[in-house]
């Protein structure tokens, strides 16, 4: 088709060109927001406000904590937690993990713009090359086809009184030690777990 006649004008095959390469580009686009996560964990998806309230309340921050959320997509979680002590003199650090590029740009442009780079430092990387070894508290919102992965994986690494906290997937055979919210698309269920 392109050795036609009526496709043979340069002009038509630069823009085919441009054309293929914008499909190719919001493809990789997408795909890195909804299919490849698939294959690590979880697909591109926000904390509601309920449950990142939820979230607060369990993570309870407070000075020295050293806070890793796995999967921090947009960098909202992170940032909800250093904002909730923000006025107090409580000083603790949270390290988000991210897989996708343009989320970490994103979360890293919101994160300087709020003033928050003391508090938060966003990584792209895989959590599961990252050692746990150093958090005291880890959040996490990941699909059920790895929690048992993330268990062996916690079992593995945390310390003693780790606390975990989990967004509407539960650990399969760890005990929940507290749980808030409704299991419902505005608001999910949050699950607290403590490492023996």
């Amino acid at each position: 088709m392109l050795f036609d006649k009526k496709y043979k004008h340069p002009f038509l095959i630069v823009l085919m060109v441009i054309l293929f390469i914008v499909i190719i580009i919001i493809f990789l686009i997408f795909s890195s927001f909804f299919i490849f996560p698939w294959f690590f964990g979880a697909p591109y998806d926000i904390t509601r406000e309920k449950a990142m309230k939820n979230i607060i309340k369990l993570a309870k921050p407070k000075t020295g904590d050293i806070i890793a959320e796995l999967g921090s997509g947009d960098g909202r979680v992170c940032i909800a937690l250093a904002k909730s002590v923000m006025n107090t003199k409580t000083n603790f650090i949270i390290h988000g993990y991210e897989i996708n590029p343009f989320l970490v740009w994103i979360s890293g442009r919101k994160i300087r713009k709020l003033h928050l780079q003391n508090h938060i430092k966003i990584h792209w990387r895989n959590f599961w090359n990252v050692s746990l070894k150093d958090f005291n508290k880890i959040i996490f919102f990941q699909f059920m086809s790895i929690t048992k992965s993330l268990e062996k994986k916690f079992d593995k690494e945390l310390k003693p009184g780790t606390i975990i906290i989990s967004h509407n997937w539960k650990l399969p055979d760890w005990k929940i030690k507290k749980q808030l919210g409704k299991k419902n698309l505005l608001e999910g269920e949050v699950y607290l777990y403590e490492k023996n």
